[in-house]
C-alpha cells in the first residue's frame, strides 16, 4: 500500500506537489520522491482512469487507444520535465510531447489494468517507466534515450520489441548524442565546473556505452509496407533518427483504420503529440507515408504492450 502525503498546494506553475514512497515492500530500496502536477491534470487523470477501470477486462492495447483518444487536442509543450532545481516526477496530461504522450497513455492503461483509479497510482507507474530501476533522485536517473526506455519496459515485462518479428534487421547507429552535445542540455552544460552536472554527464556517458553493447534494430523504410499489416492499434512506433548519435526521432501510437484507399482496406496510421500541429492529433499520414516524407527518419521500431500486466 502506498503512503501519499499532500505537502503543498501551489498556484499556476507547480500546482500540486506530492511526497511519495514506493510500495511498502520496496521501502528499503526506494527513496522518497516528489510528484509535481496541477489540479487540472490530476482531475483529468482520475476521470480517464475511472472510465478505463470500468473496462479493465479489455485488452491493454484497447485501453491505450481509449486513453489516447481522451487526450486528443491537448497542447504540445516541450521541456515540461526540466523545471525546478532538483529532479521531480512531473505528471501532466494537459501538456505533453511525443514520448510523454505515449508513456502516459501506456501507464494509464497499466494503472487501470491494476484496478486503480487514483492519480497517485498513475504517478507511481510513470515513475517506474520513466526512471532507471524506478529511482528518481537525479537528472541522470531519468531515462533520456527511447532505446533505454524500451529495454527497461522489456525488462519489467511491460512490453515486447517485435521489430525483428516484423522483418526488421540490425541497425548500426551508435548512441552518443547527449555526451557529445552537453551544452544543449540545461542540466549538463556546466559539467566542466559543476560536480552535479559532471556526475550526470558521466552517468549518461556510461548509459550510452551500455546501450551500444546491444545492437539496435529497425525496419528500414523499404520494408514498412510489408510489415504494416502486422501492426496493431496500440502498438508503440518509434521513428528511427538519421542524426549521428541519436537513436529515435519521434514516438507515436499506431492506429489502424478502415480505409479502402489503402492496401487491404486498412490505413496503418498513428496518434501522436505533433510538434507541427502543436497538439495531440490523429495524423493524416500513414506510418509509411510519414517516414517517406522525412529526411531525418529512415525506418521504424515496433513495440507491443503486453496484455497480462497486473
Amino acid at each position: 500500500m502506498k503512503r501519499i502525503l499532500l505537502v503543498l498546494s501551489c498556484t499556476l506553475a507547480l500546482g500540486l506537489i506530492f511526497s511519495c514512497r514506493g510500495n511498502v515492500g520496496q521501502a528499503a530500496t526506494q527513496p522518497k520522491y516528489e510528484v509535481v502536477t496541477t489540479p487540472a491534470d490530476s482531475l483529468l487523470a482520475e476521470k480517464i482512469l475511472s472510465s478505463l477501470v470500468a473496462q479493465r477486462n479489455l485488452p491493454t492495447p484497447e485501453l491505450m487507444f481509449k486513453a489516447a483518444s481522451d487526450l486528443l487536442g491537448q497542447p504540445y509543450v516541450a521541456g515540461t520535465l526540466e523545471g525546478g532545481d532538483h529532479e521531480q516526477v512531473r505528471v501532466y496530461l494537459t501538456q505533453t510531447d511525443c514520448i510523454l504522450y505515449v508513456e502516459t497513455v501506456m501507464d494509464l492503461a497499466i494503472t487501470a489494468k491494476q484496478g486503480k483509479a487514483t492519480f497517485p497510482a498513475l504517478a507511481e507507474n510513470i515513475r517506474l517507466s520513466r526512471y532507471r530501476d524506478g529511482v528518481a533522485e537525479n537528472y541522470s536517473d531519468r531515462i533520456h534515450y527511447t532505446t533505454e526506455w524500451i529495454r527497461q519496459g522489456e525488462k519489467r515485462g511491460i512490453l515486447r520489441d517485435i521489430t525483428l518479428d516484423l522483418g526488421g534487421e540490425v541497425y548500426d547507429h551508435p548512441i552518443s548524442y547527449m555526451s557529445r552535445h552537453p551544452s544543449s542540455y540545461k542540466h549538463l552544460k556546466d559539467a566542466q565546473t559543476d560536480p552535479v552536472s559532471s556526475h550526470d554527464l558521466e552517468v549518461i556517458s556510461q548509459v550510452e556505452k551500455t546501450l551500444n553493447e546491444t545492437p539496435m534494430t529497425y525496419i528500414p523504410q523499404d520494408r514498412i509496407a510489408q510489415a504494416a499489416p502486422l501492426i496493431k492499434t496500440g502498438d508503440i512506433i518509434a521513428y528511427m533518427s538519421t542524426v549521428e548519435g541519436l537513436d529515435i526521432a519521434h514516438v507515436v501510437m499506431a492506429y489502424v483504420q478502415d480505409d479502402p484507399s489503402y492496401p487491404n482496406g486498412k490505413k496503418v496510421g498513428f496518434m501522436h503529440a505533433s510538434m507541427g500541429k502543436m497538439q495531440v492529433i490523429v495524423d493524416p499520414k500513414s506510418i509509411e507515408e510519414y517516414v517517406k516524407a522525412s529526411r531525418s527518419i529512415n525506418g521504424i521500431k515496433v513495440m507491443r504492450v503486453k496484455d497480462d500486466i497486473r
